[in-house]
């Protein structure tokens, strides 16, 4: 098998972008939003380091044998790291939730570790099964229960839009490989209802539903979603140079992980925030036509659950942020701040990239 020198081009100058426009949004946020905090800094580290990771991934030789050969391991892992949390899992500062495990100062959010865990999971197995996908009892519902024991295990946390998430981004991976739609209406139909009888029975997931279809009616719960509607109009077409920001009432829960698109829009304006988008839509794009010239399976598969799961944080936060959705808590990925979230993501860049390094052709 031959490789290419580099990744695919477009995909790599697509990536650099939002990086730098990550950069620039926390530079931007943390002195008016955050300015007792190091976030930049912190930012900046983790992503030089994950660079030099990505560098490493990229260019090891037999790393997909090796993480496919590791799936069981991977999986077992994210279980009891899941089930961890639950029980002993700690709150971080402006969370209400345990979705952490404390080493010391580090925090580790198992959550976002179960993102790469599923995908690789799904693309080891999905790889394999051959004419069995397409029987309910060895296609979809091995899948579909490993699947429903993570997106409930985070449910119980709780996190109800990172579990829906999941659901979502499973679902179409399974109608991808071409598991018969019969099966999966059905099974979206029962996991649909186990998530909408839980958010009910939650009351901070209720009242984000209320706040948002009735915003007067609870106006604590519909705060941020407020503020952001305020600041997007701040910002106009081209947004607020510094010395204006720091002169109107700015104040936004959450600024620079949640709603950096909002932040986005104050500094850059409409313009910022449309860069960012189609920033995002080519990522989505140029990633699904990798997929379609991807004959290897385990790549397939791979590529197309990063770009999934990637593509589907970023358009959610963009509609939480613009108000076409009730407030998820999802971040923006590369550009919000976070820790967990962003090594996770970049090591999914890191995987997608050395597949595109490849010959589709050759694969």
């Amino acid at each position: 098998m031959k490789n290419k020198l580099i990744p695919d081009i477009y995909i790599m100058l697509i990536y650099a972008s939002i990086l730098l426009a990550g950069v620039l949004a926390i530079y931007t946020a943390a002195p008016i939003h955050e300015p007792q905090g190091d976030f930049l800094s912190n930012h900046l580290k983790i992503v030089i380091a994950m660079l030099v990771i990505t560098i490493f991934i990229i260019y090891s030789p037999d790393f997909f044998y090796l993480i496919d050969k590791l799936v069981p391991v991977i999986l077992i892992t994210t279980f009891i790291l899941l089930a961890y949390v639950i029980f002993f899992g700690v709150t971080v500062e402006g969370s209400y939730a345990k979705r952490w495990i404390s080493f010391g100062s580090f925090v580790l959010q198992p959550s976002e570790l179960a993102k790469l865990s599923m995908i690789i999971y799904y693309a080891s197995v999905l790889s394999k099964k051959g004419e069995k996908l397409y029987t309910l009892k060895k296609g979809l519902l091995p899948l579909l229960l490993i699947l429903l024991g993570v997106s409930i295990g985070i449910m119980f946390e709780p996190d109800s839009s990172t579990a829906i998430l999941f659901a979502l981004v499973g679902f179409i991976i399974f109608f991808y490989a071409g598991i018969p739609s019969r099966y999966l209406i059905g099974s979206a139909l029962i996991l649909g209802l186990i998530f909408a009888i839980f958010i009910f029975n939650t009351p901070y997931m209720k009242e984000r539903v209320y706040s948002y279809i009735n915003p007067d009616a609870l106006p604590d719960s519909s705060y941020q979603s407020k503020r952001a509607n305020l600041a997007f109009g701040l910002g106009g077409e081209t947004g607020l140079s510094d010395e204006a920001l720091s002169e109107v009432s700015t104040h936004l829960p959450a600024a620079i992980t949640d709603f950096i698109y909002v932040v986005i829009a104050q500094r850059f304006g409409f313009v910022g925030n449309m860069i960012v988008l189609i920033l995002f839509l080519l990522f989505t794009v140029r990633g699904f036509i990798i997929c379609t010239r991807t004959n290897n399976l385990f790549h397939k598969y791979l590529l197309f659950g990063i770009t999934l799961f990637i593509s589907l944080q970023a358009f959610i936060n963009m509609m939480v942020a613009t108000g076409v959705l009730p407030t998820t808590g999802m971040a923006l990925p590369f550009i919000s701040y976070g820790r967990n979230a962003l090594v996770v993501n970049m090591t999914m860049m890191a995987l997608l990239l050395k597949v595109t390094r490849i010959k589709g052709e050759e694969q």
